[in-house]
């Protein structure tokens, strides 16, 4: 009864081991201008409700100090009139607590079918940095002062070098084989035990 179990078990996990999981594609931001430098990390692609704007959040390098949490909001309308990127950054170093950001998209977008947000609408966008150099006009804002001046920053969006996915599904499939074999071998030597006995 056990042998088309482990000949089942085996087959399957022959064929999971070429679906080793992979790890989401991570972009690198390298933010400078201003006398300023940030370098943040996320991942490439994010789905979020079809709405003009989505955020993230991550821990940034800034000025060489690693450690910071980094909110952002992102534009996914490249034609759009509002900035094309926010950050949330420490007000003690920039002077304000949000920086908006001119220039051009910085995603491409698609719709994907969705209801997760919105059960009326089963659709969300998928949005994905595109990677690249940037020119952007940095301004300061602050709700109990004038917006700072216009900066300039270059923003470089560089995908980081893939590395070798732990490969999840694999060991799982060869450790459900290993169980299975291991309980054949013990059915095998409790049947031979009692047919001596």
């Amino acid at each position: 009864m056990y042998r088309p179990l482990l000949g089942l078990a085996a087959l399957v996990s022959i064929l999971t081991l070429p679906l080793a999981a992979h790890a989401d594609t991570i972009d690198d931001f390298l933010l400078t201008g201003g006398g300023h430098t940030i370098s943040y990390s996320y991942p490439a692609t994010a789905t979020f409700p079809d709405v003009e704007f989505f955020s993230t959040s991550a821990f940034a390098t800034i000025d060489g100090v690693p450690g910071y949490p980094l909110a952002a909001v992102y534009n996914s309308n490249s034609n759009s009139p509002f900035p094309t990127l926010q950050l949330f950054v420490p007000e003690a170093t920039f002077g304000y607590p949000m920086l908006n950001f001119q220039g051009p998209g910085l995603v491409s977008t698609v719709l994907v079918p969705d209801d997760t947000y919105d059960p009326f609408n089963p659709f969300a966008i998928e949005a994905t940095f595109n990677p690249g150099t940037y020119q952007l006009i940095g301004v300061g804002v602050s709700f109990d002062q004038p917006e700072g001046p216009p900066v300039p920053y270059t923003l470089s969006i560089t995908p980081e070098t893939p590395t070798a996915a732990t490969p999840e599904p694999s060991t799982l499939a060869l450790l459900a084989t290993g169980v299975f074999g291991l309980l054949g071998f013990a059915t095998i030597r409790h049947n031979r035990t009692k047919l001596t006995h």
